[in-house]
């Protein structure tokens, strides 16, 4: 029987269903999850669900003919379970499947399958095919796991009407979570029956995974609610997947995901690093949407007139705008109203009358609250207790936002307009704060102790003599500081931190990044690609 401490599972798949959202499932097909961990960070971000293809793993110390062991099968798993924290979906694909699992060894299958339920995989795929009395083990033993029941076939000639495909849908349905069927197309016209037979079992509860697989079912991938997709640096692990660009690619000339158009709002902001993140994060994707700046000394008729467009997917919103923008928008998040800005328009859907609603929210807080998370010098997480936060501002609000969802209990408010700092604390009742009205006034030793710093004002303002020590000192393990400013690279509050082992230090161009990466995903309902965002504004930063 399986443990009453099985590892929680996500069913990523079901609720996307519910939501009517697609799902992209990736198969990884090495024969070694430890040469696919340096991939990891680039693989992420194309898929909503990691396919562990457990017949294509290849175990060193197992016979040629043989399956890998259960033991080489669980730390592969293991592996991964590290390396991600996406759904996985467990899979043993038999030789007569497509795949290279012996079909005689149902033994070893069974097994390994009942490993992954214990080890808390989201999905386990069973094959149609299996033993009935091994089917009804799995579904027995499943845990928090949700069984995909599957059926693969390579003849070509199973029609999508046939009596012989209904018959096996209904196998897979009688057990399976989720029903699966892979039928090898002929011809286009199979990809158009394909999306016939989805729309007749529309009102199905369960998801259903179909396939028309084969270069002829192609479009069936692009369109299908959930799909198999692969990757540039991944071998497909059946014929005509697409990657996840190729299928926004599809989607977009098939007229089901129209181009939108983003900006930023803002005055003095011809040389915004925005354009160059988020022109970036869409074209790695294959989103057809476009970024770009439109400046404005104020919030006018013009850009509450570019918002109403039907192409219009969001903003990014700045300086001084992030005041302004709420007399167009129809909602305000509770978190914007907190923090006092809104820097993010997002393009809502009303689901009762299908009307457009313009959301303000604010990601300034998450930039923070990632850039010291991503920092953090000791293991386990964020624990802090207090925080010096430099200014009252709308960014030191963000910050102070940060701070409470992290935890923290105190603020040393530094700040040299004492009403302002009382604005600030008034808003955020859940944080005691003790207020300063310059950094000479900050005492040599307080309790509970630093170590978070955030600079909110300009790196001008102050040089590295007026910098207490003890912002950094007092922290036996270290900190983070988190330094706004842009300007220059090295800013005085990095100097002194710079001089106490265990700091590490984010900058503002990390924030923007960091709280960049949350807009886009509010805006295309992807995870951003991070990596090639950040090596883009990296390299602007370069040639300046």
């Amino acid at each position: 029987m399986i443990s009453k401490l099985t590892p929680p599972t996500t069913d990523l798949i079901t609720a996307h269903h519910a939501a009517g959202k697609k799902t992209y499932i990736l198969p990884l097909t090495h024969p070694s999850v430890t040469t696919l961990l340096p991939l990891f960070p680039h693989l992420s971000y194309h898929t909503d669900v990691f396919e562990l293809r457990v017949d294509l793993l290849c175990d060193p110390a197992a016979p040629a003919s043989s399956p890998p062991s259960c033991a080489y099968l669980k730390s592969q798993l293991e592996l991964l379970q590290q390396a991600t924290e996406l759904p996985i979906m467990f899979t043993i694909r038999t030789l007569s499947q497509g795949g290279k699992w012996p079909d005689a060894a149902h033994e070893a299958a069974l097994e390994a399958m009942l490993m992954a339920v214990g080890a808390g995989c989201a999905y386990v795929d069973v094959e149609i095919e299996w033993p009935q009395e091994m089917i009804d083990v799995v579904v027995r033993e499943k845990g928090g796991s949700k069984i995909v029941g599957s059926f693969h076939d390579w003849t070509g000639h199973i029609p999508w009407g046939s009596e012989v495909l209904r018959e096996k849908f209904e196998r897979a349905d009688s057990f399976g979570d989720i029903p699966k069927l892979s039928i090898m197309a002929t011809s286009i016209y199979d990809a158009y029956e394909q999306a016939l037979f989805l729309r007749a079992h529309a009102d199905h509860p369960k998801p259903i995974l179909a396939v028309a697989m084969g270069a002829a079912g192609q479009l069936s991938r692009a369109l299908a609610p959930i799909s198999m997709i692969t990757h540039s640096l991944l071998p497909s692990s059946a014929p005509g997947q697409l990657t996840l660009t190729q299928v926004h690619s599809v989607m977009h000339l098939a007229g089901q995901l129209p181009k939108r158009n983003f900006f930023i709002f803002g005055n003095n902001i011809a040389h915004s690093l925005s354009p160059a993140l988020h022109n970036t994060g869409f074209a790695e994707l294959g989103l057809p949407h476009h970024y770009s700046i439109h400046e404005t000394a104020n919030v006018d008729e013009e850009i509450a007139a570019m918002m109403l467009e039907e192409t219009f997917g969001g903003a990014s919103v700045t300086f001084p705008h992030k005041l302004q923008i709420g007399k167009y928008l129809q909602k305000t998040s509770e978190t914007a109203r907190l923090v006092g800005a809104v820097n993010t328009v997002v393009v809502e859907t009303d689901p009762k009358t299908g009307e457009r609603v313009l959301l303000g929210d604010n990601t300034d807080w998450l930039g923070i609250k990632s850039c010291i998370e991503v920092n953090w010098p000791t293991p386990g997480g964020v624990s802090t207790a207090a925080a010096v936060v430099l200014g009252a501002g709308g960014a030191a609000r963000a910050a102070c936002y940060a701070l409470q969802k992290l935890g923290a209990r105190k603020v040393y408010l530094i700040n040299r307009t004492r009403s302002k700092s009382d604005e600030l604390a008034a808003d955020f009742p859940g944080l005691d704060f003790e207020h300063y009205l310059a950094m000479s006034d900050f005492p040599a030793e307080v309790s509970p102790v630093p170590n978070i710093v955030v600079g909110c004002v300009p790196a001008d303002d102050f040089v590295e003599a007026d910098i207490p020590a003890q912002f950094f000192s007092l922290a036996a393990e270290g900190g983070v500081l988190v330094e706004m400013a842009y300007r220059p690279l090295m800013t005085a509050l990095m100097k002194v931190a710079g001089r106490f082992s265990g700091w590490k230090t984010s900058r503002g161009t990390d924030v923007l990044k960091e709280q960049a990466y949350h807009q886009f995903e509010m805006w295309t309902g992807r995870r951003a690609p991070s990596a090639v965002m950040s090596a883009a504004v990296d390299a602007v930063l370069a040639k300046k």
